[in-house]
């Protein structure tokens, strides 16, 4: 007895650990970091008599509307330049114009409204050029001439003193690792890539939800590696994106085996490939033992080159369709089985104690997504948004002077062509008035000693990002601008509630560009998004279609290339502002159906994509081209062009419309096509690449006709009738 009471004991370290094993949530350490941070540039510039310690404030608010992403030393660091060069830029041109305000504000317009483009077109950390853009616009002294660069220096300053401040408690208190969250995502995704192989002959609707898995978790894992330093990883960008362009080739294998209709023979694939068993086999032992690497540092096994042995007289009883299909499928098996052993490879290498070393992709990504519609037009709106605000601090001279200017054109990157509307903003602000009134008048004059002030500001901005979304939280700590905390500072009712209102002006000029001049509703967004998806699909079909027949020109291939860019980010917005429609006002249409559709649509762009890229290395194949310009059936790029011309689904021919019509067509041009050609001309090579092109256009054709389905049940029109 005294023996199983003593087990029960815990010795004090055992204690201890068990005591100090729970973890705080993500969202309380960030608020915690956050608020400290505002806390400490606030105490230490007030002990050390500095006037602008709500400038290093504001400078981390910024920064954490970003959300708890990793900080290092280099992304510090890059804010750091990112401060300079803006103070640079605003004061090389209050040097060049010193008595000219006016072509000052003009250069000043031209170069923040540039910097706000790249910081909408920027796949990163977006506070580095919002940085640089506030900073151009916080060392001009509201006019004045007195100590202008002293002024723009301290303003710099204190920008930098904020970024140091948190990138130095993100980096010792609870710091993001993201090196493990690159690791997590990793075998999250080999997970669910093993899982889409063993169901790529499942039942359908399992198959498209397993893939709409992959596909979150591929651009999860694209984030966390684009945002994770070489320091951290030990990896270079080459090796990164190396790596990155390995597991989407290896999706992008999985999509063709997985996404297929049922083949119309009965036997098994090994009734054809004699050994295709094997290759069945080595393929999931590759998945789990790439997963397992991870996770246990353990090097994989790599199994040799595999071959596929055909059985030649049961594969010529097949129709052209299903040797299509089995001939792409074996094919297709082939290179995943190839591309698993090459990333095994790399995997071994890092493992490896030796330096990690192997061959790069040529491949390149590019850090920004140019030429986005919706950024440029966000960059207009940010640029009329300036002198709209300009105007206003000329003619008016509000107490809080440019500041206005600067936090209206810093904060539209927020609100244009954004989900976030300023409408919100300004109950969420007014929400921040009453509480920060509350403070002003209750709280703030029974401070007396530095430590309640501290505790008041750690309180007041850890509310504001523990309980609202941190990219709305920075419109509630704006309350806390209005209260003018300063070294020292003066009770002013007056002043508070005018500089109150100067808040609520350019959250007002902000709600005016939100409507103006273009359009933010969901609906409206929704049918462009529509059209511009039909558009770049069009051009993209239009490339693949001429390439091959030698006749492709300059502004072809230029559409091409930048559909190729931007078709998927634009389903990806279709989607967004499909699910932010209100449907009380368009009750004829089920949102259900809406986002299926543009899931759908989704596919579509991820098969077409893949296509095009598969006929343009195709170029050379001779058979690809004897069956292009010999192809007078059903083209695809018809129908596109004709969605891309406004039509609706039910307005279209009926030849369009009948799924199962159109396949039959084309099994029964494949008939011809090859009774009119000696196969024996062609190496198998060729053939083989053939085959897998026909089988993806299949593909293509299936999930197209599936989108058009949907739009088929959907009275589109309705959206464009005006909720007013």
């Amino acid at each position: 007895m005294k023996e199983a009471v003593r087990e029960k004991q815990l010795s004090l370290p055992e204690l201890l650990n068990r005591l100090l094993s729970f973890s705080f949530s993500e969202k309380f350490k960030f608020s915690v970091k956050v608020s400290l941070s505002i806390m400490l540039v606030y105490l230490i510039s007030f002990a050390q008599g500095w006037e602008q310690g709500q400038t290093a404030a504001i400078t981390i608010m910024l920064i954490a509307v970003a959300g708890p992403v990793s900080e290092s030393v280099t992304k510090g660091l890059k804010r750091v330049a990112g401060t300079i060069i803006g103070a640079t830029i605003g004061m090389t041109l209050i040097a060049l114009f010193p008595q000219d305000r006016t072509l000052y504000l003009i250069f000043l317009s031209l170069f923040v409204s540039m910097t706000l483009y790249l910081t909408r077109a920027y796949k990163g950390d977006m506070t580095i050029f919002m940085l640089t853009a506030v900073t151009m616009m916080m060392v001009f002294k509201n006019g004045e001439v007195d100590d202008v660069f002293l002024y723009g220096i301290d303003r710099t300053f204190m920008t930098i003193f904020g970024i140091a401040v948190f990138t130095l408690i993100s980096i010792f208190l609870w710091p993001v690792k993201a090196q493990d969250n690159t690791i997590d995502s990793a075998k999250e995704l080999l997970s669910t890539q093993l899982e889409l192989y063993r169901q790529r002959d499942g039942e359908k609707e399992e198959r498209k939800r397993v893939y709409e898995k992959l596909q979150s978790q591929e651009e999860v894992l694209k984030s966390s590696v684009r945002n994770t330093s070489s320091d951290s990883t030990g990896l270079s960008l080459g090796q990164k994106n190396t790596m990155m362009q390995n597991i989407k080739e290896i999706n992008e294998t999985l999509m063709l085996l997985s996404y297929h209709e049922e083949a119309h023979f009965e036997d098994k694939y090994s009734h054809y490939v004699r050994n295709f068993d094997e290759v069945d086999k080595e393929i999931g032992e590759l998945f789990a033992s790439l997963k397992h690497s991870l996770k246990e540092q353990k090097e994989t096994a790599i199994p040799l080159e595999w071959q596929a042995d055909y059985n030649i007289d049961a594969v010529r009883a097949l129709s052209h369709i299903d040797r299509a299909t089995l001939t792409a499928t074996v094919f297709d098996m082939a290179k995943l089985h190839q591309q698993l052993r090459v990333l095994a490879q790399k995997f071994n290498a890092i493992l490896s104690p030796h330096p990690t070393r192997f061959e790069l992709s040529k491949i390149t990504s590019s850090a920004f997504n140019w030429f986005d519609m919706e950024d440029i037009k966000g960059t207009l709106i940010s640029f009329l948004i300036f002198w709209s605000t300009t105007i206003f601090w000329i003619i008016v001279n509000p107490p809080a002077g440019f500041l206005i200017v600067t936090m209206a054109t810093a904060l539209s990157v927020l609100t244009t062509y954004s989900p976030l509307k300023p409408s919100l903003l300004i109950i969420l602000f007014t929400f921040s008035f009453v509480f920060a009134t509350a403070m002003y008048i209750l709280v703030l004059p029974n401070i007396h000693y530095g430590w309640e002030l501290g505790l008041f500001i750690f309180l007041y901005a850890f509310i504001g990002f523990y309980f609202i979304n941190p990219k709305i939280a920075i419109f509630f700590l704006l309350g806390m601008a209005v209260l003018g905390l300063g070294n020292p500072m003066y009770y002013n009712f007056q002043l508070f509630l005018v500089i109150l209102f100067v808040f609520y002006l350019f959250l007002f000029i902000l709600l005016l560009f939100y409507y103006v001049p273009f359009s933010t509703k969901p609906e409206v967004l929704f049918l462009v998004m529509k059209q511009r998806f039909f558009n770049l699909s069009s051009s993209l079909l239009h490339r693949s279609n001429v390439i091959l027949t030698h006749k492709d020109s300059f502004w072809g291939k230029y559409k091409a290339m930048y559909a190729q860019v931007h078709l998927m980010s634009t389903v990806k917005k279709m989607q967004l502002w499909a699910s932010k429609i209100d449907m009380k006002y368009f009750d004829s249409i089920e949102q259900q159906t809406l986002l299926a559709f543009t899931k759908e649509c989704e596919t579509f762009a991820y098969l077409l994509q893949m296509m095009c890229r598969r006929e343009i290395a195709s170029v050379d194949n001779v058979l690809i081209q004897d069956f292009k310009e010999k192809n007078k059936t059903l083209k695809l790029a018809d129908v596109i062009v004709l969605y891309a011309q406004g039509a609706e689904t039910k307005n279209l021919d009926s030849k369009w419309r009948n799924s199962q019509e159109i396949l039959d067509t084309m099994e029964q041009y494949l008939v011809n096509f090859f009774s009119h050609i000696e196969p024996d001309q062609y190496s198998q090579e060729t053939i083989i690449h053939f085959y897998e092109l026909i089988a993806l256009r299949r593909n293509v054709w299936v999930s197209f006709l599936n989108c058009q389905d949907l739009m088929g049940k959907l009275d589109l029109k309705v959206l464009e009738r005006s909720r007013f």
